[in-house]
């Protein structure tokens, strides 16, 4: 039965029946969807080409198919579906309970309501400056950035490593308790694609690796923490979001008018704008990548985490989400990955050590505001992780003078 069952690429409703071959029940065959794939040749990853370094030049032609390639419809799954929801009890994680807070409770937080917690400005000794949950002053004087060679070649391979996932991923079929699966980069891919080419043009030192979409931040622009004040402001991201046809009440899609306050995010780039000064500062030696480019909701609205899923749907999810993560790492040859939470660094490690690679990984806090030891003063925190990490060299950029 399809009861209480939602993909990554079919939508249906209580009033609509699946009449399109692709969402039969045999999901173990690639099909056709109703915007055909625009792949004319396989595609090549470093999976079954090398490093994906050798992959081709894109050109403007080939920006256009990525653009469809990712343009596969996201999915809700409304109407009937069983009440009892599949329990998990097949995986433990002492990861799972402090990841990711704000997105495994039905609470939410107003950006009005919010703004004492969302300001990170306990003062330490190891912390000089002002904390703010605002960009940092743009006219304020900045040290010039290290000259990086750009090579916008590398930003196209980026999306094309995602543009697979994302085939990959609509095949998978997500039943109780997940009702929606909401997927950013398909209708947020104009911002998505905006923030890639602007800031993955070159190899990274540092890999700042996020889980999965928060409601309020990257599943509304595409952009990994992406506080919708920062991603306008700060990282100077702009492009169209097309909400997924069939949206759940609770969890609207709005784009770059968001009005909810991502407070992972505010924390998250409002440090690093105090920090850094500008983007391409940060940018220059860093990336921030979400490990899983879904969003996954109960009938209530409620986010469930990948490492919530059972584990019938977890693996495959997981497997694939690994593939593309060593892929990545390869591209932007990553020297340090720091897992922003306790799920992003094991998972890390294990698809690291699956694949061979010897790469040294961190873990930070995750800034969410459930967590209550984020909530004394997170950037702060930060600021003397950073320094004992190692990773601070990589954050300020060098005085000129």
């Amino acid at each position: 039965s399809s009861s209480g069952r939602a993909t990554a690429s079919c939508s249906t409703s209580s009033d609509q029946q699946r009449t399109t071959p692709e969402c039969d029940q045999n999901h173990s065959a690639l099909r056709n969807f109703e915007t055909v794939s625009p792949i004319g040749q396989p595609v090549l990853t470093s999976s079954n080409q090398g490093d994906a370094a050798q992959l081709p030049n894109q050109d403007s032609g080939q920006s256009d198919v990525l653009d469809r390639q990712l343009s596969g419809r996201s999915t809700t799954q409304q109407g009937d579906h069983p009440e009892t929801c599949v329990q998990n009890t097949n995986y433990v994680s002492t990861s799972s309970s402090s990841d990711h807070f704000e997105e495994n409770t039905e609470s939410t937080y107003d950006q009005t309501s919010t703004a004492s917690e969302v300001t990170d400005s306990n003062e330490t000794a190891n912390q000089k400056a002002v904390l703010s949950d605002q960009p940092a002053n743009e006219g304020a004087e900045v040290p010039a950035a290290e000259t990086v060679t750009v090579d916008k070649s590398i930003a196209m391979k980026f999306l094309q490593i995602e543009a697979n996932l994302c085939e990959t991923l609509r095949d998978l079929v997500f039943r109780d308790p997940v009702t929606h699966v909401y997927n950013p980069l398909d209708y947020a891919r104009e911002t998505h694609k905006d923030y890639v080419m602007k800031y993955c043009c070159s190899h990274k030192d540092v890999l700042f690796l996020g889980m999965n979409p928060g409601p309020f931040g990257m599943a509304q622009n595409g952009v990994p923490f992406g506080d919708t004040t920062f991603v306008k402001n700060f990282l100077k991201i702009s492009g169209n979001v097309t909400p997924p046809a069939l949206q759940h009440p609770k969890r609207p899609i709005s784009g770059l008018d968001c009005k909810h306050s991502e407070v992972s995010g505010t924390r998250f780039w409002g440090l690093f704008s105090t920090l850094c000064k500008t983007p391409e500062n940060f940018f220059q030696r860093c990336f921030v990548h979400n490990y899983c480019p879904l969003v996954f909701m109960t009938k209530t609205g409620k986010n469930v985490t990948p490492p919530s899923l059972h584990v019938t749907q977890r693996e495959p999810l997981l497997s694939a989400c690994d593939t593309a993560l060593v892929e990545v790492v390869r591209l932007l040859q990553v020297k340090t990955i720091v897992g922003v939470g306790r799920f992003a660094q094991e998972r890390v490690q294990y698809a690291l050590k699956m694949a061979g690679l010897n790469i040294p990984v961190l873990f930070i806090m995750h800034p969410s505001p459930i967590n209550p030891q984020a909530n004394k003063g997170w950037a702060a925190q930060m600021m003397v992780e950073f320094e004992q990490l190692g990773i601070m060299r990589y954050l300020v950029p060098k005085s000129t003078g």
